[in-house]
């Protein structure tokens, strides 16, 4: 965790507010009530920086919001399409204030906010996976329909939020291994029981993309703890998952989750008139108003934001996020303190899952993704005058 001297009241204001990033299935979320608290009382605690280095994701985040608008004005339903357009908005705004604390107040703040997205899932992932197994209440609330949700309203978007706290138990493993291992079970098992696919790919990409930036910047050379770790982070892994199948409900609902489902040609078919009516109008068709011109949602980040707001729209959405990745990616390959560049490989890992994940699910709204496309742009290396 942070050093107590590192912490300011913004840091402590900034942590909270992502520990609450688990409880989302009331509206507006304490996570947003908070997050508006932030941006009233943070730049009087310190103005987020707007450094030169920074321009090019704010300029994306801005034609993303002027294609918005524009698309705005040619629809007949301005109340939906204001009140679609105005989420977006907010949680950019969110957005364009962390990356700029993020810069001001350097990798201090990353840690908290990893450290402080960790504990959110683990909060939620631990009340959730106990009312799976009939260990505490709220089955009703979490898992409505077989599904873990915990406290969000789509086991879609739960799953996807367990992924980055899996990475930071991976992360710390060396550190405090009897803590993050028990975090790693746990994240592993709710992502596992919200039995999204998407959530599935999301965290073996991620996985797979820590491994390689570790084993690029050279933090993977083994010695003898590493190798026992590793026999007891699997040998853990593999009990849980034996535990897991073993349960009858767990077993059934995987058997027709890993099949096809009936409605995956529909959803591809459901693309496929998305991309037409897209190219029918170049300038959008408004903010969420996809529903109202297909049969089902568009199922994609980027497919969405084609259809909703054109040509334009898609150029600023793919733009931001592809540019945060390769920026994270370049990142975690820089740093020079260690324990920073886990951290750093730990924010790559999880932007390259939900990035994948995105190209099959709407993720314009997860209030996790807009975090991790901050923290993409967090400092890489130490500079005079950060708090460490």
């Amino acid at each position: 965790m942070p050093r107590a001297a590192d912490l300011t009241p913004l840091h402590a204001l900034l942590a909270l507010v992502v520990v609450c990033g688990g409880v989302v299935w009331i509206e507006p979320a304490p996570y947003d009530l908070l997050l508006v608290g932030a941006l009233l009382v943070g730049p009087l605690l310190a103005w987020p920086s707007l450094r030169p280095s920074l321009a090019l994701p704010y300029l994306l985040a801005a034609l993303l919001l002027l294609a918005s608008g524009a698309s705005l004005v040619l629809m007949p339903d301005l109340r939906h399409g204001l009140a679609f357009a105005g989420v977006t908005a907010y949680l950019v705004l969110g957005w364009a204030f962390m990356v700029g604390w993020l810069d001001r107040l350097g990798p201090s703040l990353l840690r908290a906010l990893l450290h402080a997205h960790a504990l959110g899932a683990a909060l939620t992932g631990a009340l959730a996976v106990a009312a799976y197994f009939g260990l505490a209440p709220g089955a009703a609330l979490m898992l409505p329909d077989g599904r873990l949700q915990g406290l969000f309203k789509d086991p879609n978007v739960f799953g996807a939020f367990m992924v980055p706290a899996v990475l930071v138990a991976v992360a710390r493993l060396g550190h405090a291994r009897a803590s993050s291992l028990a975090l790693l079970l746990l994240g592993t098992l709710a992502v596992l029981l919200s039995y999204s696919r998407g959530a599935w790919i999301n965290l073996t990409l991620a996985l797979l993309t820590y491994a390689a930036l570790q084993t690029l910047a050279g933090r993977m050379r083994p010695t003898l703890g590493r190798v026992a770790a590793a026999v007891v982070v699997l040998g853990g892994l593999g009990c849980l998952l034996v535990l897991a199948f073993d349960h009858p409900a767990v077993r059934d609902m995987l058997e027709i989750r890993a099949s096809a489902q009936g409605y995956d040609h529909d959803r591809f078919a459901n693309q496929a008139d998305a991309l037409a009516l897209a190219l029918e109008h170049p300038l959008g068709i408004g903010p969420g108003a996809t529903e109202g011109h297909l049969t089902i949602s568009a199922h994609s980040l980027y497919v969405r934001a084609f259809v909703e707001s054109g040509l334009l729209g898609l150029w600023a959405t793919a733009g931001l996020v592809l540019a945060t990745l390769a920026r994270a990616l370049w990142a975690a390959l820089q740093g020079d303190d260690p324990d920073h560049q886990r951290r750093l490989a730990v924010v790559a890992a999880a932007l390259a899952g939900a990035v994948v994940e995105s190209a099959v699910i709407d993720s314009i709204h997860w209030r996790h993704l807009w975090l991790l496309l901050a923290l993409g742009w967090a400092p890489r290396a130490w500079r005079a005058g950060l708090p460490r």
